[in-house]
C-alpha cells in the first residue's frame, strides 16, 4: 500500500469521527475540500479503503438520486463508534497499515491475534477492552 493511501485512510477515520456517518461519495468531498490530498481517490478505490479499515463499519444506506432522476442506494460508512469513543481512541484501534512507522515500532500483539498499540496500562487492545 503507498504512503498516499496510509494518510488517506487516516484523514478518512478522522472526518468520520468529526462529521459522522456519510456515503463514500461525502467522504470524497471532505478529502478534497479540508485534506491535503494530492489526488483524490476514485470511487472504487475510496470504497476499497473503507471498507476494507477495521476502526470502519457501514451503517446503513442513502437513497440518492443522480443527474437523470434514477434513485440508487448508497452504503453509510462510520467509525465503529462502540469500540472508538473518544478522539483518543482512534490511535489504539489502527492496524499496521496506517499506522506511522513511530506507531507500529510501539504496536504489540494482544491476545486475540490483533497487532495494536495498547492503551496505558492495559494488557489486552482496545477492542478487547470495549466489546467484552
Amino acid at each position: 500500500m503507498s504512503a498516499n493511501n496510509r494518510r488517506v485512510r487516516r484523514f478518512i477515520v478522522e472526518i468520520l469521527w468529526e462529521y459522522g456517518a456519510m456515503t463514500k461519495e461525502g467522504v470524497a468531498e471532505k478529502l478534497s475540500t479540508l485534506k491535503n490530498v494530492r489526488t483524490i481517490p476514485s470511487p472504487h478505490s475510496l470504497s476499497a479503503l473503507l471498507s476494507k479499515n477495521p476502526q470502519i463499519v457501514a451503517v446503513g444506506s442513502e437513497k440518492v438520486e443522480n443527474a437523470i432522476g434514477i434513485k440508487a442506494s448508497h452504503l453509510l460508512y462510520d467509525i465503529d463508534r462502540d469500540v472508538i469513543m473518544t478522539h483518543g481512541d482512534i490511535v489504539y484501534t489502527r492496524s499496521p497499515t496506517v499506522m506511522t512507522p513511530a506507531q507500529r515500532k510501539k504496536a504489540i500483539q494482544c491476545s486475540c491475534g490483533r497487532i495494536r498499540i495498547l492503551p496505558p496500562e492495559s494488557k489486552v487492545c482496545l477492542h478487547c477492552l470495549r466489546k467484552n
